[in-house]
């Protein structure tokens, strides 16, 4: 029987999970169980380069951690190892897969992982960051450098991906918070898609209830205007607004 086991690595925490069905320690750390769909893998040299997809609930911790690393601009890891019997009673331990996180896709029923392999990664030519007319900074990041605008607020309902607050938005983030995040008490973080006078629309559902507390943080939309106008950021913009959009190539340069 082989046995598959991932280690997500978000900065200095490591998830330790297994599709096994009960908890899993056979070499240190203890793997805990969670529905994890993956696709396969290739065979022979080319396995080592090929992408990972995972399928995972959409309400997970391992969900939930990589969302607000993303917020945060932390690298996310992932190492997926087989485990199998040898004929000694012991364990034979294999690498099968070693990358990054690209992003993650949260649907109702299902969120799906994306990774990158090492290998792709260490033997890209050239700059990794974006050319881009939108700003490619992480929001909050080191490299984007905003002080972020934060409230505090008191939930009234939630219903699925509905979030209502007392009293409505508070003034000092209205109208800022789509691509921003709630924050709950444990410091748990939920990306917000959009917002209206009573509360705001959550990217997947959240565990709240009426009267716990939480902390609403601003988004941005990458644009200049929003840059300088909300944060006061434009020197530390990372986007190329001014990127001819003429192409003198099928235009002719006049």
């Amino acid at each position: 029987m082989e046995i598959d086991l991932y280690d997500v690595t978000l900065g200095t925490r490591v998830l330790h999970l297994t599709p096994h069905e009960t908890v899993v320690q056979l070499d240190g750390p203890r793997y805990l169980p969670l529905p994890i769909r993956r696709n396969a893998l290739a065979l022979g040299a080319e396995a080592a380069k090929a992408a990972l997809e995972l399928d995972v609930p959409p309400d997970c911790e391992l969900v939930r951690q990589l969302l607000a690393a993303a917020v945060t601009g932390e690298t996310s890891m992932l190492r997926l190892r087989t485990a199998q019997p040898d004929a000694y009673g012991g364990w034979t331990f294999l690498t099968r897969w070693m990358g990054r996180v690209l992003g993650v896709e949260v649907a109702d029923d299902s969120a799906r992982i994306r990774g990158e392999s090492a290998q792709v990664s260490l033997k890209r030519i050239g700059l990794r960051r974006l050319y881009s007319r939108a700003c490619a900074h992480v929001l909050y990041s080191a490299a984007c450098g905003a002080t972020p605008i934060v409230a505090s607020a008191v939930v009234s309902n939630s219903a699925g991906r509905t979030v209502d607050l007392a009293g409505g938005v508070p003034a000092a983030v209205a109208g800022m918070l789509s691509g921003g995040w709630l924050e709950t008490a444990s410091g748990v973080r939920h990306m917000i898609v959009s917002e209206s006078t009573a509360g705001v629309e959550l990217l997947y559902p959240a565990p709240l209830a009426p009267g716990d507390g939480i902390t609403l943080t601003a988004g941005c939309d990458h644009s200049t205007a929003t840059c300088a106008a909300r944060f006061s950021n434009l020197d530390n913009y990372g986007g190329f607004p001014f990127i001819p959009t003429k192409n003198p190539f099928a235009t002719g340069v006049f």
